[in-house]
């Protein structure tokens, strides 16, 4: 039987430059910051990210690291901690192509 397992580096492999990608979680303890943050080292740029119900910590670090080019959501925050400051900042920069979906 051939092995269905992937490491982290390989499952973030089949991710390419411009690939869209939908997050679901967007609470601090319920992000894939492991496979986000293996996005970011291996460079992958220009993605299309769209969450639902919103975004948080998981898309602000993409955007923060430049790796986001299209963000489809109706809001992203940090909960609690206030707003997510790399969306606010690529927001009001217009670094980043904006889809509100509310």
């Amino acid at each position: 039987m051939r092995e269905k397992l992937l490491s982290l580096e390989e499952a973030v492999g089949w991710v390419e430059n411009g690939s869209l990608l939908g997050l679901t979680a967007q609470f601090l303890e319920n992000s894939p910051m492991a496979f986000l943050r293996e996005l970011v080292r291996q460079g992958v740029k220009d993605l299309r990210v769209a969450t639902l119900p919103g975004g948080g910590i998981n898309v602000d670090l993409l955007i923060g690291a430049g790796a986001v080019s299209e963000y489809e959501t109706c809001y992203c925050s940090l909960e609690g901690y206030g707003p997510a400051p790399n969306f606010q900042r690529a927001l009001l920069s217009g670094a980043i192509k904006m889809k509100d979906s509310t």
